[in-house]
């Protein structure tokens, strides 16, 4: 018997009316077929809002740099404008120290004038001609002159401690201002805008106020000048005779100029002035802030990285390269002598007798090789092709 043959097949049912209508209406129902777009939508939509959610934190955190950078340069100017002032106020206590020694040794050239004239016209007398009514003032007179000569020689050893120690001061302004506003741009960085400034630094980050010690006779014609009118200080009382107090205190101070070994000693002490071949807008008076963060492009990263699917590495990169530019602000600011008048900058002799010293903030450029900072590299510009004062025009 033959076991091998096919098993029989049952015949097929009819589907029943209800399923064949169920059939046919679930092939034509559309419903839900916007979720498979919706699903890469959403994907795009995620990666788009961590996009301008990334894109605003930046913004604010470029704006806080940038004020961190700003606040730092504009304090470690001020700083620098303020030991300017300081000097010119050291300046001005210095000769008013010495014109008072300037008015002791007037009176004592007056007094030793007034005993050589009062023996001479007694010799006259005594030759058998006129002018004997001399002859008693000739002993006050000398009397006098040794007197106040004694004074003087106990008072000028006073006034010489005095200007060393104001000129110690000077010293001390001009080397520790600089390191104070160093100070001043690190903890702006690190306490004041932190978060997102992590440090801050000033450069030149060491230096010294751009001053010199005068070697001219301008300290000794200051203090004449002033001895000049504190003598006629009771003039000055007169409103009419001040022009004259003042005429009388210029001439005070040219006969002390023209004789200041006499009235200022002969190791005469120097006040500070500017700097030699410094201008107003050089390097000299310029000080930048530079300030380091932590930019937040985590979310900007993670943004790119979901839109993406993972897949483009080029845009993983810019974000990285943008986080590594991101981390430095720069800004500059200047200190300056302004008097309120047009022809402030025209007579640097005058600029540290005066409290007029200010601070502004300043277009951002790099340092340029004159002033020594060793930063102005056309090479490297060429080999980089890029040039910082073209990228950084804050």
């Amino acid at each position: 018997m033959n076991t091998d043959l096919p098993a029989p097949v049952a015949p097929e049912r009819p589907l029943a009316p209800d399923a064949e209508d169920g059939l046919a209406e679930l092939r034509r129902d559309e419903r839900g077929a916007i979720m498979v777009m919706g699903v890469f939508m959403a994907v795009l939509l995620v990666g788009a809002l961590h996009y301008v959610m990334g894109l605003g934190e930046t913004i604010m955190y470029r704006e806080r740099m940038q004020d961190a950078a700003d606040a730092g340069a504009f304090v470690a100017a001020v700083m620098h404008a303020r030991g300017m002032n300081l000097i010119a106020l050291l300046n001005m206590a210095m000769a008013s120290v010495i014109a008072v020694l300037v008015a002791m040794k007037l009176i004592q050239a007056i007094l030793f004038a007034a005993a050589t004239a009062a023996s001479g016209i007694c010799l006259g007398c005594l030759l058998g001609g006129a002018g004997c009514w001399a002859c008693p003032l000739v002993g006050p007179l000398w009397n006098g002159y040794r007197t106040w000569s004694n004074i003087v020689d106990r008072v000028e050893p006073v006034v010489e401690r005095l200007v060393v120690a104001l000129d110690g001061a000077q010293t001390a302004v001009a080397r520790g201002m600089p390191l104070a506003a160093q100070w001043k741009v690190v903890e702006t960085g690190t306490s004041t805008y932190n978060r997102p400034t992590q440090l801050g630094a000033m450069w030149p980050l060491l230096g010294t106020l751009p001053v010199e010690q005068d070697d001219s006779e301008l300290l000794c014609e200051k203090a004449g000048q002033q001895a000049g009118r504190l003598i006629t200080s009771p003039l000055a009382a007169i409103p009419a005779m001040r022009p004259f107090s003042y005429l009388i205190g210029r001439l005070v101070g040219r006969l002390a100029r023209t004789f200041a070994s006499f009235f200022c000693g002969d190791e005469r002490h120097r006040a500070d002035r500017i700097k030699s071949g410094a201008r107003l807008g050089d390097e000299n008076f310029q000080v930048r802030a530079f300030m380091a963060g932590e930019p937040p492009y985590e979310s900007a990263e993670q943004g790119v990285r979901l839109a993406a699917w993972g897949r483009d590495e080029q845009a993983g990169m810019d974000v990285r390269l943008m986080r590594e530019l991101g981390r430095l602000s720069f800004a500059q600011a200047e200190f300056y002598y302004d008097d309120g008048t047009e022809a402030s900058d025209e007579d640097p002799e005058e600029w540290m007798w005066h409290m007029n010293w200010r601070a502004r903030l300043r277009r951002f450029r790099m340092p340029s090789s004159g002033a020594g900072m060793g930063l102005d590299c056309p090479p490297c510009a060429a080999l980089t092709g890029i040039d910082l004062n073209e990228v950084v025009v804050h």
